[in-house]
């Protein structure tokens, strides 16, 4: 459907775009970290391995609400499956605990939204104090959901704490995490929840239609006043 050569999609139908743009993002970006880390750059002790769950998951709850939370399930589900297929039967053993925990781990993400459903994205969005500080709650929530899933697997508190919160690999990830977000803030409608930024995209067309439209009628002056006008003396300032 089209209207004024312009093309008119439902809703639903955006939402559901807008949701696999996001998701082919975090596969993509997935598979190429996770192949450079384990195949290309194997051999090179600085090569260090970050993802972007958390940062496309915190985006995708600002757009979307709770939807984000199931990105970063889905994301520890194919670092998994990634692992046991390239690592083979070594870990077909350990397979299950894998998966619980960087599944399970990964949905604590969902405490995120908390902070958006109480501060407002608009907050988060506009003051880069906040932003910071929403990303290091997500952050914080799948470390800490992938460390207490780990000790009910038998993990030593202090270990597994140990490994989540200071790895390389996750304190990159939190880095890149912060800035892509200070980045992203500045960009119109990225960080901002779609139903909203619809409506105002919408008033805001409508707005600039009033001012363009204003005006167009002709503007016609009392002749009497016209000749006031011509009088000496008659200027009424």
């Amino acid at each position: 459907m089209s209207k004024n050569g312009s093309r008119i999609i439902s809703f639903g139908r955006y939402r559901a775009t807008d949701l696999i743009i996001f998701a082919v993002v975090l596969v993509a970006f997935g598979l190429i970290s996770f192949f450079a880390f384990t195949k290309w750059f194997a051999d090179d002790p600085t090569n260090f391995f970050f993802s972007l769950a958390v940062p496309i998951s915190l985006i995708v709850m600002i757009r979307w609400n709770w939807y984000g939370m199931f990105y970063a399930v889905f994301d520890g589900i194919l670092y998994c499956t990634l692992i046991v297929l390239s690592a083979g039967s070594a870990y077909y053993s350990d397979a299950l605990r894998y998966f619980i925990t960087y599944g399970i781990g990964n949905a604590f993400i969902g405490l995120a939204y908390l902070m958006v459903h109480w501060m407002g994205y608009k907050r988060i969005a506009s003051n880069a104090g906040f932003t910071v500080l929403y990303v290091l709650c997500g952050w914080v929530a799948v470390e800490l959901g992938r460390s207490v899933v780990s000790m009910f697997f038998g993990a030593a508190p202090g270990v597994a704490f140990s490994g989540f919160f200071f790895g390389p690999s996750e304190l990159l990830s939190l880095a890149v995490s912060v800035v892509l977000f200070l980045i992203l803030r500045k960009l119109d409608g990225m960080l901002e929840n779609q139903r909203a930024y619809l409506l105002r995209l919408d008033k805001e067309r409508q707005e600039k239609m009033i001012r363009d439209t204003f005006g167009d009628e002709p503007v016609e002056i009392d002749t009497e006043a016209l000749k006031s006008l011509n009088k000496k003396g008659g200027d009424m300032f």
